[in-house]
């Protein structure tokens, strides 16, 4: 009932709020350790030796996790992200997270997630945000000196709670020019 309840306030609320909702639930993932940022890592979930072998191309990944069949989550930024925009939307089956293991390439390419997740983020911000985690090593590369600093400075959990909090504080915009460097 209280998923049910989510995923109605997450469908009339606005691409910011949105943006909002997700990030305090990547917060609130971290916080439960739910979660554990990762970099390198996109979304590897530690499903339940039992349910593994009767998991199904078609099952929920958002009941899976409600239900605690998948009990945690590895992730970096963007998987952070990826997976509670599920949380708060239900449009993702295992089928979905397998063929968008390579989420850099539909990221990049600007191609349709089955959560919409680049539909409320614009790609530009999904890049930021991941270069910002991964310090420009991860899949969006470059040579930004601020983001090597923002990897040296902080672990990985520090950094994702950051970059979500700074989310939070912005409205739904990640903006690095306020992050503590």
């Amino acid at each position: 009932m209280k998923t049910y309840k989510l995923n109605e306030k997450f469908k009339k609320a606005t691409k910011a709020q949105k943006r909002v909702m997700i990030a305090q639930d990547v917060l609130a993932q971290i916080k439960t350790k739910r979660y554990v940022a990762e970099s390198g890592c996109w979304v590897q979930p530690n499903i339940k030796a039992a349910c593994e072998k009767n998991l199904k191309d078609e099952d929920s990944v958002q009941e899976l996790f409600a239900k605690k069949k998948i009990k945690s989550c590895n992730v970096c930024a963007l998987g952070g992200l990826f997976m509670s925009c599920i949380n708060l939307n239900n449009n993702t089956t295992i089928e979905d997270l397998k063929k968008e293991f390579y989420i850099g390439d539909f990221v990049y390419d600007d191609s349709k997630i089955s959560n919409g997740l680049n539909r409320i983020f614009t790609q530009k911000q999904l890049i930021l945000i991941e270069s910002y985690f991964e310090g420009s090593q991860g899949y969006f590369k470059g040579d930004n000196e601020k983001t090597l600093v923002f990897l040296e400075s902080y672990n990985d959990d520090e950094r994702l709670e950051m970059i979500m909090q700074n989310i939070i504080d912005n409205d739904g915009t990640f903006k690095p020019s306020k992050l503590d460097i």
